[in-house]
């Protein structure tokens, strides 16, 4: 008896331990990679949705304005889901067909043993818009789902329309340090015994931000999509300086950095978010 409350105890602390972790993460996204209803509270009901089988998984989508105009497809942060999109997809349905879909084992998704990286997430969107019959389209990227976008850019640009990033770093060096305690971090492939694929799933992501990406000056420069580089002035994750290094290794790459808004513009300041997003991508031009 003794040992079996002994073992739980030690499965409390490290769960604890390992949340403590993730509760530092200055760059941790909105909304998190378990279990959620089928629309969250706020997310505009889409004209469409379901689950696409590609790559292994049940990747979920939603369409608005299916019969629309060019489409353009958003992609959410680290550890979030479509619905980080809410207060966006009003302001693009008019024009535009909008496609939003959930992050392997993230949102209403889910994964496989394969470890997730960019790579592997862009060729989940890519297989998805197979499924969809849409040949090309325009991104909007937050945070990795920016990340995702620049992968797409570089290796397969003629799915690609244009490409707006927001909060989006091309190597780790340009993320603002984290206090996490690195100590912590050997608990990790314990705590993944403990949990399920979720909770994996988070522990991944947060990996996986602390390796990747790691576009190299020259990828960036292939880049010839039409392509705006977005982010805050008062980011808490990635350095404001990265983001226009961004835009200057981007061939024509539009900047626009909003004053009023940290990592997470598109739910801090809406407004001026919408505004640079709509303007460039409803532009004329491809």
């Amino acid at each position: 008896m003794t040992s079996i409350l002994q073992k739980k105890w030690t499965r409390r602390l490290v769960v604890a331990a390992i949340a403590v972790v993730v509760g530092s993460m200055a760059f941790l996204e909105l909304s998190s990679s378990g279990a959620m209803p089928l629309m969250p509270s706020g997310m505009p009901k889409p004209d469409r949705s379901g689950y696409a089988d590609v790559n292994g998984i049940r990747m979920w989508y939603g369409i608005y304005n299916p019969d629309g105009g060019d489409p353009v497809v958003l992609l959410h942060g680290g550890l979030g889901s479509s619905a980080d999109w809410r207060e966006q997809i009003p302001a693009l349905v008019g024009k535009h067909k909008v496609i939003v879909a959930d992050s392997r084992g993230q949102g209403r998704s889910t994964r496989t043993d394969a470890p997730i990286t960019y790579d592997l997430m862009a060729s989940d969107v890519l297989a998805l818009m197979d499924y969809l019959k849409i040949p090309r389209a325009a991104i909007g990227g937050w945070s990795d789902g920016g990340i995702i976008g620049l992968d797409i850019a570089i290796h397969h640009p003629e799915r690609l329309s244009k490409l707006f990033t927001y909060g989006a770093n091309f190597n780790v060096e340009g993320l603002i340090p984290t206090p996490a305690p690195s100590k912590l971090w050997a608990l990790k492939s314990e705590i993944e015994s403990l949990v399920d694929e979720h909770e994996k799933t988070k522990y991944e992501v947060i990996a996986l931000w602390r390796s990747e990406p790691d576009f190299t000056p020259e990828e960036l420069g292939s880049i010839r999509v039409p392509t705006l580089i977005a982010d805050g002035e008062r980011e808490e994750a990635v350095k404001p300086e990265h983001a226009r290094e961004l835009a200057r290794l981007i061939p024509g790459a539009t900047l626009v950095m909003l004053p009023n808004a940290g990592h997470a513009g598109l739910i801090d300041d809406p407004d001026d978010f919408n505004e640079a997003m709509t303007k460039f991508l409803d532009g004329a031009g491809a």
